[in-house]
């Protein structure tokens, strides 16, 4: 039987990301091949990915899509600008993808942002706070990547533990810890 794992990366694409354009689209092309990798010597592990990105809006590249269709981002595919709807971000990813699992799939939400939320039409911060507690109950895995001076505001809004915000410097330095702490997450999804 097939071990299902759905990998959901939430990704800010306002303005502020616009100096971290390259960093963005090279550490997720880098996830991509790694989890390929993982995959190869996984066969039995099926990884479905989505991409969510936001602004003052919300995209979805792509849909629970098998890793190996997966295609990489390009400078067309990422264009950072307006604000930071990351609770609209949030709350539609959580609604699509309960919509795709099944009780048995494993599931893991990267959420990213680099500033503060400052955009949401649609969800709010107890919304937001509920979605994320229904998912943990379900045994869903949730990282959420910030910097450090924001990790406080988040925590308290979204009533985050520890384990799940992780602090991160807005650079290569940066996203390397997240590209690690995102794959050993996976690794560890896949033997569990």
């Amino acid at each position: 039987m097939k071990n299902t794992i759905h990998y959901v990366l939430i990704l800010d694409q306002s303005g502020s990301m616009a100096d971290l354009k390259k960093e963005v689209i090279s550490s997720f092309n880098e996830q991509v091949d790694m989890i390929l990798k993982l995959k190869k010597n996984e066969p039995d592990a099926e990884i479905r990915l989505t991409l969510c990105t936001f602004n003052d809006t919300v995209d979805f590249k792509f849909i629970d899509q098998g890793v190996d269709q997966v295609k990489k981002l390009t400078d067309e595919d990422y264009h950072p600008n307006s604000f930071t709807a990351l609770f609209d971000a949030i709350g539609s990813a959580f609604v699509k993808i309960t919509e795709l699992t099944s009780s048995e799939d494993k599931v893991f939400f990267a959420i990213f942002t680099d500033g503060l939320e400052n955009a949401s039409k649609h969800y709010t911060a107890g919304d937001i706070n509920l979605k994320i507690s229904a998912a943990e109950k379900m045994g869903w895995s949730i990282r959420f990547f910030c910097r450090y001076e924001d990790r406080q505001f988040y925590q308290n809004k979204l009533n985050l533990s520890d384990k799940v915000v992780i602090n991160m410097s807005m650079d290569q330095k940066g996203f390397e810890v997240m590209e690690n702490e995102i794959m050993f997450k996976i690794k560890d999804m896949i033997n569990s």
